[in-house]
């Protein structure tokens, strides 16, 4: 029996433990992970589920991480090292491949969208030739409530996330009545709009909102209202039996001065 026994070290025994596992990880993952034929150059936010999933993601960490692209879209390098359910060891993989539609990176600036390919090409779901260079020679002025997906990919700085975005906000509007609109979609850099909107103008008119007509349903779907300033309009029209002028919502407590003169370009009777 030892007079003087040893006392016990936690902290060696944690920082021991914990050396062991990163060795493990780090030594593990390139052999253990399955290999993957990577592509020359892809924008991450046009990456599915599926394509994460075969990259390593979990499908949580895969759907995670699309719920955040949806909210945020995926901007630069620098961005997507903050994830955490992005894998860094994944993500160091694939980093030299990455092409940011609005990256202000010099470097992946330069990188093109030509000569893709595909991230998967024995299960990949996409078609060939499904991503499409987003530099032409030649463009031409597009019209910004008529244009169509393909349209607006095909003008520098919009992606296939980002002409998502612009049509859906264009839907929820009725349409733009100027092109400064578009740095009220989130989502969309700043930074890039003055590059976009070289290429666009708006010739078509938007549809206006028919205020004795319209439904609950339609008008909460105004980016300029709330659920409960689109219900006060609607409760108002059914007390007046209906508006003489569109001023009259105005009564409504929850319709401020700022709200109505943004929204009063879409109102008509």
């Amino acid at each position: 029996m030892l007079l003087n026994p040893p006392e016990l070290c936690y902290y060696w025994e944690y920082n021991a433990a914990e050396k062991e596992f990163k060795n493990r990880y780090q030594t593990a993952a390139p052999s253990t992970r399955k290999s993957t034929q990577l592509w020359k150059s892809c924008n991450p936010n046009e990456l599915s589920v599926k394509d994460w999933q075969q990259l390593g993601l979990s499908p949580k960490q895969a759907a995670s991480l699309i719920k955040y692209r949806d909210k945020y879209g995926l901007n630069s390098l620098k961005q997507m090292q903050q994830i955490r359910v992005l894998d860094q060891y994944i993500l160091n993989r694939i980093k030299d491949s990455l092409v940011f539609e609005k990256s202000a990176d010099p470097i992946l600036s330069k990188r093109t969208l030509e000569n893709r390919q595909e991230l998967f090409p024995e299960n990949h779901s996409a078609k060939p030739g499904a991503f499409k260079a987003n530099h032409p020679n030649t463009q031409q002025i597009i019209d910004l409530n008529t244009a169509t997906t393909e349209q607006l990919v095909s003008i520098p700085g919009i992606g296939s996330y980002s002409a998502e975005k612009i049509i859906q906000y264009r839907q929820r509007l009725g349409g733009f009545i100027s092109l400064d609109q578009l740095l009220e979609i989130k989502g969309l850099n700043p930074d890039m709009i003055p590059k976009m909107t070289s290429f666009l103008e708006i010739r078509s008119k938007m549809q206006p909102i028919a205020l004795n007509a319209v439904t609950i349903e339609r008008l909460k779907q105004h980016p300029y209202l709330s659920w409960n300033q689109a219900n006060s309009i609607i409760k108002m029209r059914q007390q007046l039996g209906s508006f003489k002028s569109v001023e009259q919502i105005k009564q409504s407590v929850l319709i401020d001065e700022q709200t109505f003169e943004k929204l009063k370009p879409y109102l008509s009777l």
